[in-house]
This record gives C-alpha cells, structure tokens and sequence, in this order.
C-alpha cells in the first residue's frame, strides 16, 4: 500500500485534483481506493473544504483559500495525530475498547479520533466484523457529542455518517438485517445535511443493496444498487460505481440470469485489468467462472478459475483460495471424472474446516456426497454426512440443517440416495445459510473500501 498521504496534501487534493500531474493523480486515487485511513481522512476534506473559500466562516484565518485549507489540513493532521495515540492500545486491544468509557473521557472527544475509529472499523470488518462494530459504536458516540460547528460546512456531519454506515457494514456482517438497515436510516439523516451529499448517499445505497442482497431480497436489492451505481457515476467515482457493478453482476447470477451476470462480470474484470488491480481481476473472473459453470462452459469456467487462482494464491484472502478450488473442483466433477472430484474435494473441505467455515463443509460435502453416489461409495457417504452433521451441531447450528444431513445420511444407509435428493439437500442449505458461502459469487472478501 505505501506511505500514507499527507494531510496537507489530501486537502488540496480535495480541493482540486487538477493541481498534480495525471501520475500523482493516479497514485493519490489508487492509495485512496485501498487504505480506510486516507479515504476516511479525504472524504472528511472533500465534504469541508466548499466553504473555506469564504473566509467569514473560518475565522481567524486570513488570506487565499488555499492558505484556509493548509491551515486546515494542520488542525486536523493535529487531531489525528493525538488520536493515534489515544487510540493505540484500544486498537492493539479490542476488547479494552469494548468497556473504554471515553464518552466521559472529554480528551477523546475530537474529530480526529472520529476518523481514526471509523478508519479501524473498516480495516477491520471483512475480518472481525464484531470487532469494527465496537469501533463503530465508539465512533458514532464521540461524534454525536461534538457541536454541530466544530467544522466548516457541517462536516461533523460527514463523520457521524461514516460512523452510522460503518456500523451498518459491520452489522451486515453479523446477519443483523434490520439493525443494520436503522443504521443506514441513522448515515443518510447525517449525509442529508451536507451541501454535498452525493458520495455519502450513494454509499448508504450500496450498503442498503448488500443488506436485502444478503437476506435474498433480490429485487431490493437491484433496486438500491442501480440507485448507488447513478449516484457514483453522476459523481465522476469510477472505482465507486464499479463496486455497484459487482453487486448487479451478483444479484444477477442469484437470479439464475447466469448470461448476464457472466458479461457483467467481464466488465469487472476489464476494469481491474485498466486499473492494474490484480483484485478485481480474481474477483471478475471467479464470478464469471460460476456463470460459465452453470451454463454448462466447462473449459471457460476452468480456464477463469485457474486465472483466479494464480492471484488468490499470490495476493490472498486464503478462504477466497479455498473457494476457488472448490470451483476448480466442482468443474471436475461436472465433467464426468468423479475420482478426481472425490480428492479435490476432500482437500477443500478440510481447508475450509481449519478455517472455521462450517457452512462450506457442508455444501462441499454435498457435492463430495455426489461424486460417491457417481462412484456408489455408499459407506463414504454416510460417513461425509455424519461429519457434516457433527461439524453443524458442533458449531451450534442446532437447525433444520441438520435434519436435512441426518436424512442425507439415512438415505445413503439405505443406499435410497439419488441426485435430486442430494440437488434438494444442497439448496435447501444454501437457503438456510444466513452468510455468505462461495457456492455463489457473493460479497468479496477483500473489500478495498468502504462503499
């Protein structure tokens, strides 16, 4: 990722981008796209600096524009340096954040610690998702106990709609729909009351895409993505609008419409070839390999699956890895040779075990199950099942999942198991799964930004 940018410079880099050269541009808006700490720090400026022009408003400076934003830039690289400090053994410990009482402690009471807890949330969420709500919770109570003028052109409101969205992004993660959906209320109220409230709005509508994305309403979901790929491109925000274009492509492939997801899908994967993003390379060409799959373009599907795989080896995550193999294998077992499939697959489900990912045990087991039926490895499947069951119950999903293994594995004592059952079986976990599984091209992992 490099050095962080400079305060001083994200400040006139907000106030105009035109003033560096087309490389430094690039350089800024690349850094921009991959550090929560930088976007947070400019999308503070971008949404302050219209009424520095008017001096009246930001007294006592004296002089151009440019002089009110370095003297800006200074208060607040000032507040975020103290907030690093503050901040440092709450970040190293999470926990000691969960029972800090800094809203009685008026030391923590600044926008730089605002920003510096809004940027921890998001580093965090894809990984520990309770973890970025603590530092949410945190940051959405420190910024409601700031005035309302603290800064030039109501940009504490700018902070108290991160701090509400980010608390969304976190609650998505933890299955908290309607939490998460009062949350983004709560961020777009705060946006509202900006001059310039496109880019925090347009993000509110994302996440409120992702959010009825994940519970399975999926015409919701089309409904607010197209909302936030509008309001991302009426901004100029590329990397933005294609965030939107990767959840279309993926509330399309839910939708079984796998042609155009498919040619979304290779969109994205232009994009992040543009761009030089290896990232949304993967992430393009494993969700375009599920299309290819379902089509039934076995050496297509292989052939995106292997590109994928090359950089979630190189670059990670390790579950979108794992993932990719399961792709990988199912290809192989789409095309007729089960012995292979069997060992794959095997592979597959004891990485996504040590990994915690009991939901995925299960669906892999299920199409481990179909290459033993092919096989008429009666006895291996019940035991597939039983262990599916063990891992499920272990996990404290005590469910009509369950049930389901516990029929699998039945139907396979009695040697009654046939593909349709096991076809039932599979989507009926898939239903039943809250999170996101790999069985579909879901939310990646690594999300670059926050939406």
């Amino acid at each position: 990722m490099g050095e962080h940018i400079s305060n001083s410079e994200l400040s006139v880099f907000a106030h105009d981008k035109l003033t560096f050269e087309r490389e430094r541009r690039e350089e800024i808006e690349s850094h921009l796209a991959n550090c929560a700490e930088c976007g947070a720090t400019y999308d503070f400026y971008s949404v302050a600096e219209e009424d520095l022009g008017d001096l009246a408003v930001w007294q006592p400076i004296i002089g151009s524009t440019a002089a009110a934003m370095r003297a800006y830039a200074n208060q607040c690289a000032a507040e975020d340096a103290e907030a690093d400090e503050l901040l440092k053994e709450y970040f190293e410990n999470p926990r000691k954040a969960a029972v800090a009482n800094i809203r009685n402690q008026r030391k923590f009471h600044t926008g730089g610690v605002v920003r510096r807890l809004n940027a921890k949330a998001h580093e965090t969420v894809a990984s520990e998702p309770l973890e970025a709500l603590i530092f949410a919770d945190l940051a959405a109570a420190v910024a409601e106990l700031l005035p309302d003028g603290t800064y030039p052109n109501n940009a504490v409101y700018e902070l108290r709609g991160t701090a509400a969205k980010e608390r969304a992004n976190a609650l998505l993660r933890l299955a908290e729909f309607d939490e998460a959906l009062k949350a983004l209320e709560q961020a777009a109220n705060a946006y509202e009351h900006l001059r310039s409230s496109g880019q925090g709005l347009a993000s509110v509508e994302l996440v409120r895409a992702a959010v009825y994305y994940e519970r399975g309403e999926l015409q919701e979901a089309a409904k607010y993505v197209a909302l936030a790929e509008q309001g991302y491109a009426h901004l100029g925000l590329e990397r933005q609008r294609m965030k939107a274009v990767l959840l279309r492509g993926q509330v399309a492939y839910e939708s079984l419409r796998y042609a155009e997801s498919g040619a979304i899908m290779q969109n994205v994967m232009r994009f992040g070839e543009k761009i030089g993003d290896a990232a949304w390379v993967a992430r393009g060409s494993y969700c375009r390999a599920l299309c290819e799959l379902e089509l039934g373009n076995l050496s297509e599907a292989s052939m995106l699956f292997g590109a994928a795989l090359m950089i979630f080896r190189e670059v990670g995550p390790t579950e979108d890895r794992i993932s990719t193999e399961w792709g990988l294998a199912r290809v192989v077992l789409h095309d007729g040779k089960a012995r292979d499939a069997v060992r794959q697959l095997r592979d597959v489900i004891a990485a996504f075990e040590d990994l915690g990912r009991v939901t995925n045990v299960a669906l892999a087991g299920i199409d481990l199950a179909e290459a033993l039926l092919v096989l008429e490895r009666w006895d291996e499947i019940v035991k597939i099942a039983a262990h599916a069951f063990r891992v499920l119950k272990k996990a404290g999903h005590l469910t009509g999942a369950l049930t389901a293994l516990a029929y699998l594995k039945e139907a396979a004592a009695k040697r009654q198991l046939t593909p349709q059952t096991l076809k039932a079986v599979r989507e009926y976990l898939r239903e039943w799964s809250a999170s996101p599984t790999s069985y579909s091209c879901r939310r990646p992992s690594h999300d670059n930004r926050s939406p």
